[in-house]
């Protein structure tokens, strides 16, 4: 096997095979990867020079140190590689290879920080930590799509039910939104709030280029023609997934975030995608709302390799 740079604007009809074979994911899509000027997609090839698998790093430079890390408001790095084995044996043996080449390759960069997600499922990580990198789990929530309505209402906690019922009683619109100038302006609010805005040119980038009505869905609540509420979505032939969600704190509603979900859970639904990807978060408050839509707590993993002045410096900064 070998891992080298495909030039995605040469080389879009042959990455466009593997993807429409493989169907990864929304982040694996052309018009994705096209957004992130400083994204680097590296080919997996067989020994035949066949490309079998790609993944991808957003590289560039911090304090003049060289960086490859996932792409901003991206799950993960990509990953998705075809296996041809035909028993368990060889299946895992395939799978230890391709993540062998990976953090062999992963070795070779002159980077001084190197964070690869992996997407959900992809659980073999061993050659990292034989490697000495990082290797961390995260979580998100799944919620089935494919049990009736009546049941994912019961899976929501009685606090979102609550919510659902009060956004009613007082008679908020929740409509699904496609001017994306009046989403932006709810959800940067929360932004702004959060200090998140750093990447402000890609969040404009997905909101203004990237989002379709045949790959996003947003919806707002409204309360006397005000928008106090955003969620946006993305989604594939199989999934969807929450990046963006905001609320105005001045004319905040406890049930309007809610029902800008509940409704993103439902349109995906009807558009007889198979599940709903929170997307997941490390902060409690967050990971507690998440929670109580009743999905299934999913784990992935995150691999880590930094330069040892890196790690120095930053042990430097936790310990003043």
């Amino acid at each position: 096997m070998s891992i080298r740079l495909i030039d995605i604007n040469r080389e879009s009809e042959v990455y466009q095979k593997l993807i429409d074979k493989l169907k990864p994911s929304v982040f694996n899509s052309i018009p994705w990867i096209k957004m992130f000027n400083d994204l680097k997609l590296y080919g997996i090839y067989n020994g035949n020079s066949e490309l079998i698998g790609s993944f991808y790093f957003f590289s560039f430079k911090k304090w003049g140190l060289p960086v490859n890390i996932t792409p901003p408001f991206t799950p993960h790095n990509g990953l998705c590689f075809e296996n041809r084995a035909e028993n368990s044996a060889n299946i895992n043996s395939f799978n230890k290879n391709i993540m062998n080449e990976i953090s062999d390759f992963i070795c070779g960069l002159k980077s001084k920080l190197t964070v690869f997600g992996l997407p959900v499922g992809a659980l073999e990580t061993q050659p990292f930590t034989w490697k000495n990198m990082e290797v961390k789990v995260k979580y998100t929530y799944h919620i089935d799509l494919t049990q009736p309505e009546e049941t994912l209402l019961a899976n929501l906690s009685s606090e979102k039910r609550k919510s659902l019922n009060k956004a009613k009683s007082d008679a908020l619109e929740i409509i699904r939104e496609t001017d994306m100038e009046k989403v932006k302006q709810v959800i940067l609010k929360t932004f702004s709030r959060k200090q998140i805005s750093k990447n402000a040119d890609y969040f404009n980038k997905i909101l203004f280029d990237f989002a379709t009505e045949k790959n996003a869905v947003s919806f707002v609540a409204y309360q006397n023609n005000k928008a106090i509420a955003a969620t946006f979505c993305v989604y594939d032939s199989t999934t969807a997934y929450y990046l963006f969600g905001g609320y105005d704190a001045e004319f905040k509603h406890h049930g309007a975030g809610v029902s800008c979900m509940w409704e993103s859970i439902l349109f995906a639904k009807k558009m007889g995608l198979k599940t709903f990807d929170f997307e997941g978060s490390m902060i409690p408050e967050v990971e507690k709302y998440f929670r109580e839509f009743g999905g299934v707590l999913v784990p992935y993993y995150v691999v880590y390799k930094a330069s040892w002045s890196l790690k120095a410096i930053l042990k430097l900064g936790k310990r003043l």
